[in-house]
């Protein structure tokens, strides 16, 4: 705790958490926009909104935990102070804690964003709104992409002080998270961006005669859960090994 409590001073200047506060209400107006062409009270307004909300964060959130591994990162690099830390800090340490306030970080964002779609449901008079299970499982699946996306994002800014390369990162698996999200899951699954669109449990269907849009939910994708799982595992192990061994 004390190391993680040492992370958030780190960023005390860094207005992170109005960061987190401006990211979901910009996934919110932009999810907002789709709503606003739903009819008040649609049998299916809710499935809209999750199935909209993914393709959204694929963009937003993703460079979100770029952006939040860098600055987590770049705390350190600053003035070599990292050589000063891992003098008092252990490497295992330091890694771990700086995971774990991306965390903190990813979920309050995402618990911010789908409270207020939540909001958003039950003001346009949904007649399929979630209950607090489904939305719990929802903000679950927008939460491991991200971590899994600052995780390896984490891993390029520690290895490297200049942290245009971790941005870049950031940016390349947004735009990868989106255009994948148009490709078969078997690409999708080579990103970790794309797996918004793998866990989404809704999908949409448009008829070409009628021109009606209608939207449908399948299975939840254990096996694509388990995959990010163990891809977001294999990240952290192999940085943090890395990182352990790292010379200053």
């Amino acid at each position: 705790m004390r190391a993680l409590s040492l992370e958030f001073a780190k960023l005390r200047r860094k207005n992170v958490w109005l960061i987190c506060l401006g990211v979901a209400a910009l996934c919110l107006m932009w999810v907002a926009t789709d709503a606003a062409r739903a009819a008040q009270g649609a049998p299916d307004g809710t499935a809209s909104l999750l199935y909209m909300t993914p393709l959204v964060n694929a963009i937003v959130l993703t460079l979100f935990a770029a952006v939040v591994s860098s600055r987590l990162c770049e705390t350190d690099h600053e003035a070599q102070a990292l050589k000063e830390l891992l003098c008092l800090q252990r490497p295992g340490s330091l890694f771990a804690a700086k995971l774990a306030c991306s965390l903190v970080l990813i979920t309050a964002t995402v618990v911010l964003e789908t409270a207020g779609l939540a909001m958003l449901a039950s003001y346009k008079g949904f007649a399929d709104q979630l209950g607090i299970a489904g939305l719990a499982a929802f903000a679950a699946c927008q939460i491991g992409p991200t971590f899994t996306v600052a995780a390896v994002v984490q891993a390029v800014a520690l290895r490297w002080e200049n942290q245009f390369a971790s941005l870049a990162l950031g940016l390349s698996l947004s735009l990868a998270g989106l255009f994948s999200l148009f490709f078969p899951p078997a690409v999708q699954r080579l990103v970790p961006s794309g797996y918004f669109g793998l866990l989404s449990c809704v999908r949409m269907d448009w008829d070409s005669v009628t021109h009606v849009t209608s939207f449908y939910t399948v299975p939840f994708a254990w096996g694509d859960a388990a995959l990010l799982a163990a891809i977001c595992a294999a990240v952290i192990a192999v940085s943090a090994a890395w990182f352990s061994r790292k010379e200053l």
